[in-house]
């Protein structure tokens, strides 16, 4: 069952065609890699689906809805979460907190100013956000001040963030850029491990992080798809050697 119906969507910014014509469908439950060189569209075409850019033209239907009228909160709502390039957190509140905020507006439907009031009368939503930061192994920083920590727990504590809103379909912008090997070995684990079956698009620069994790490949060049499929069909793609990987990878 496709979740995510992405129908000849482009994008120029001035004379840049930053998406042309893109097409693609993601089935629900799946894990989809999207790779290519700097400059093809990848973060960009992330950037429409969640509402930050708008498409000249096509159109995105997420299960069986239409996406690009709808603005970034209420997109989020929908069930759809991205995992940022740089951590997007709250660095100077505890990771607890950290999580427990979009625990609280996926209850109330939006962010309220005094939600961090009276945590001991909301104990099952406060049991539900520290849940979420055990699964992603930072249980030992629950109260630790967010800016203090390393880079890699500042992008896991922005995946426990995001998976605290219930999230159908996950967006990963380069999720281990920046990150020790032992860092990235990790967060591939994890990335393994979520459970309740949620789809995940990455967008990744890591072929190590792509072919552990991707269970099929799209390949962006110059803004436009230009190979599709298996781990095994993308790594011997003639198309994709001269574009992305190298002779070296094959």
């Amino acid at each position: 069952m496709t979740i995510l119906d992405i129908h000849q969507v482009s994008l120029s910014f001035g004379g840049l065609k930053a998406l042309q014509n893109v097409n693609l469908k993601i089935g629900q439950g799946t894990t989809h890699a999207l790779i290519g060189p700097n400059g093809a569209g990848k973060s960009t075409l992330l950037n429409v689906l969640t509402g930050m850019l708008k498409p000249d033209d096509g159109s995105v239907m997420f299960d069986g809805k239409p996406l690009l009228d709808v603005n970034s909160f209420d997109i989020n709502q929908l069930g759809i979460a991205k995992v940022f390039q740089t951590p997007a957190i709250f660095p100077e509140m505890t990771v607890l907190q950290n999580v427990t905020i979009p625990v609280f507006a996926a209850r109330d439907g939006s962010f309220r100013m005094n939600m961090l009031e009276g945590f001991s009368k909301q104990r099952p939503l406060i049991e539900f956000a520290e849940e979420q930061i055990c699964e992603l192994g930072l249980e030992k920083h629950m109260h630790s001040i967010a800016g203090s920590l390393s880079r890699g727990d500042k992008r896991r504590l922005e995946m426990a963030i995001c998976l605290a809103n219930k999230p159908r379909l996950l967006l990963l912008d380069e999720p281990t850029a920046g990150m020790a090997r032992h860092e990235t070995e990790k967060t591939i684990e994890l990335l393994q491990g979520m459970k309740d079956g949620i789809t995940k698009v990455i967008v990744e620069h890591d072929m190590n992080v792509v072919f552990s994790l991707a269970e099929k490949i799209s390949v962006l060049a110059q803004g436009q798809i230009i190979a599709e499929g298996s781990p095994d069909e993308i790594k011997g793609h003639p198309k994709v050697i001269e574009a992305y990987l190298g002779e070296a990878q094959v």
